[in-house]
């Protein structure tokens, strides 16, 4: 299920726009209540609006750490798996005929379906067909690895069976991955302070200036959208770098030649 969150940029634009009106509603609310005018109003204001800024700034800091986090994760993972799955497509070449071939085509269709799971964006119907795939290919090697290790026992198939294993286990820990978002608790949180510390500003400010009334709420999107962006694993401008699958599929489809 798509929501705003997968749309970064979009939601940065949205979000600048927003922080804007309740700025200046701020500062228009501020007017009706006479804050200026009355300096115990106008400090507590004041000392409120301090400690709202660093409040967003520690939620905002805090968050893109986390993001950041999560995005070098992925990066690893997908090295990872791409290591995992050449080194299990070398030692397929040890496996008798026909399971040789076989077991090696299936890993050709494997890494197009790795390559596939980054490119699907946020569309459920075709995450869910890339994830159904990758099951499928994964219990076919592994049906051909157990029927090779039925009737030959040797460390050589003991070392490839070992190789399929942490493949799938890799396989599971990028899905993990993928699927680890930053909650939408933390999001409305950001958001909602966000808006109430723009506000708190706009109350503090004397008169109306465009300059005012586009800084804080255009840097606070910016960051916001920034943070959307690393925990969109898909999508956005920030993306995976994916040669080192792109690399391994290169690789493998030279045999086929």
């Amino acid at each position: 299920m798509e929501y705003i969150f997968d749309h970064p940029w979009e939601l940065g634009l949205i979000l600048a726009i927003v922080l804007a009106f309740v700025l200046d509603f701020g500062r228009r609310c501020a007017r009706y209540f006479k804050v200026e005018e009355l300096p115990q109003r106008k400090e507590q204001m004041g000392t409120i609006r301090d400690g709202l800024v660093i409040l967003v700034s520690l939620l905002l800091g805090f968050t893109l750490t986390m993001a950041v986090s999560r995005f070098v994760e992925r990066r690893s993972l997908l090295v990872e798996e791409a290591v995992s799955i050449g080194t299990t497509y070398l030692r397929a070449a040890t496996l008798p005929q026909p399971y040789r071939d076989h077991s090696r085509q299936l890993l050709r269709e494997y890494v197009d379906t790795r390559l596939e799971l980054d490119n699907v964006g946020v569309d459920a119907s075709r995450y869910n067909d890339a994830l159904h795939r990758a099951k499928h290919l994964q219990e076919d090697l592994w049906l051909d690895a157990a029927t090779v290790a039925q009737d030959d026992r040797s460390a050589i198939t003991a070392v490839y069976l070992n190789s399929l294993n942490e493949t799938i286990d890799l396989h599971e820990k990028r899905v993990a991955a993928f699927e680890n978002r930053i909650p939408q608790p933390v999001w409305f949180l950001i958001i909602s302070v966000s808006l109430i510390a723009v506000f708190t500003r706009g109350s503090t400010l004397t008169t109306r200036f465009w300059l005012t009334l586009i800084l804080l709420p255009i840097t606070i999107a910016l960051v916001v959208a920034l943070i959307a962006d690393l925990d969109t694993p898909s999508r956005g401008l920030i993306r995976l770098d994916q040669r080192a699958l792109q690399r391994l599929k290169a690789d493998v489809n030279v045999d086929t030649k």
